[in-house]
């Protein structure tokens, strides 16, 4: 197992560096009135990469908050359910004669 995870780095790495020597012309970003200039192609597209990556975590992140905070009021509602239900079992049944 720890032979095919070696290998799977090291082809991986191989595309990474194949990647990186295809794309080394130099681009001039301009963002938000902010320029770069000179920057290494492949910089730039990582460099979006990540940025994609940690907004797709954020929204995940905000999602998971709100996953959650519906999961404690359920369970709170349950609780208080169960609660109810013990009550309701400790009553007597009066019957009317």
């Amino acid at each position: 197992m720890n032979l095919i995870k070696i290998l799977a780095i090291i082809f991986l790495l191989a595309l990474l560096g194949i990647f990186i020597v295809y794309n080394s012309q130099t681009v001039n970003v301009s963002y938000l009135g902010i320029k770069f200039e000179n920057m290494p192609l492949w910089l730039v597209v990582f460099i979006s990469v990540f940025v994609g990556i940690f907004i797709g975590w954020l929204f995940m992140f905000i999602d998971e908050l709100s996953v959650k905070r519906k999961l404690k009021n359920a369970e709170k509602e349950i609780k208080g359910l169960k609660e109810e239900i013990a009550q309701l079992r400790q009553l007597t049944i009066s019957k009317e004669e």
